[in-house]
């Protein structure tokens, strides 16, 4: 799979050439190979069991990652994030007016990457994608406003933010060998549900935890703002109304130290990761009835398992 790898980072670096001058080198910055390329991972891991167009295949993993670094765009305006893979996010590098129509622009270009695939279903897979992603970040913001914390509620949040594209990554590939309506491609589709939803949740806890050294990237945002992530749903569940109450009081940097020191005392870590877990259960076994062509995607199952929570 390494070939494909690089043959995806040309690929991404080539398409600042798409944009106009004066937006190729805030384009150039922001697509330029960095992160974990998780989502390709898994459009390649879908499509590993069978010949495809080589060319077809990293259009279709650079559509993913490109969607992926569009939403972070977005996501650090809306934190106040400065830092991201250990790099000046656009936000603080341009200001947050630059960074939302950077964000568009990129979001532009994975849509027409998408046609040049010239199907239809697949254009409007990533068409869905876009908007399930934006809807997600929305029921996230509001329902800081409503006060929902319900795991039903999360869970929808977290496919919104995490899932769609995970889910997409997935069909991606497995069609690329088959089609959008096969049996295989569906299983894929449905693993890469529970898998985004499991890496939300793994996301959530190193927000909570993690240092931002480590990271590479700007936390503690979600408590600060006072998102409702699951380890802050798990951690409603386990204390008092009046304790919940009393610590939702508290403001930005103080309301966070408190939630996680009261997580770290209460054993949301452990459940946080049971959910994940099950998750990655779940994956695995709608995709155990294809073993010829799921073999890549459960080592990257596999790989998810070893995941270090704080």
């Amino acid at each position: 799979m390494r070939p494909l790898f690089s043959e995806l980072k040309e690929f991404l670096v080539s398409q600042a050439s798409r944009f106009s001058p004066e937006v190729r080198e805030a384009a150039l910055e922001s697509i330029s190979p960095s992160g974990k390329f998780l989502r390709p991972a898994l459009v390649f891991a879908s499509a590993a069991a069978g010949n495809c167009d080589r060319k077809s295949l990293v259009r279709r993993a650079a559509v993913v990652e490109l969607i992926h670094i569009s939403t972070l765009i977005h996501d650090d305006v809306i934190d106040g994030a400065s830092l991201r893979h250990g790099e000046p996010t656009p936000n603080s590098k341009y200001g947050a007016r630059t960074a939302i129509l950077l964000g568009d622009v990129i979001f532009s270009q994975t849509i027409l990457l998408a046609c040049e695939e010239n199907s239809l279903e697949l254009s409007r897979l990533t068409g869905e994608c876009v908007r399930t992603i934006c809807e997600g970040e929305v029921r996230q913001t509001l329902s800081k406003n409503t006060g929902l914390a319900t795991r039903d509620d999360y869970y929808g949040i977290a496919f919104g933010k995490t899932g769609a594209l995970f889910s997409l990554a997935c069909v991606f590939g497995a069609s690329a060998i088959s089609s959008v309506s096969s049996p295989w491609a569906k299983a894929a589709e449905a693993a890469g549900r529970e898998l985004g939803v499991a890496y939300q949740i793994y996301d959530d806890v190193c927000d909570c935890f993690m240092s931002e050294e480590v990271a590479g990237k700007t936390l503690g945002t979600d408590l600060e703002q006072g998102r409702r992530t699951f380890p802050v749903i798990v951690l409603s569940e386990r204390i008092s109304r009046r304790e919940l109450k009393a610590l939702n009081s508290l403001a930005g940097l103080e309301r966070a130290r408190a939630a996680a020191e009261a997580m770290g005392c209460l054993g949301v870590i452990d459940e946080c990761r049971a959910e994940f877990e099950r998750r990655i259960s779940d994956a695995e076994r709608l995709i155990s009835p294809f073993q010829l062509e799921s073999s890549s995607l459960a080592d990257f199952c596999m790989a998810m398992r070893g995941l270090k929570f704080a």
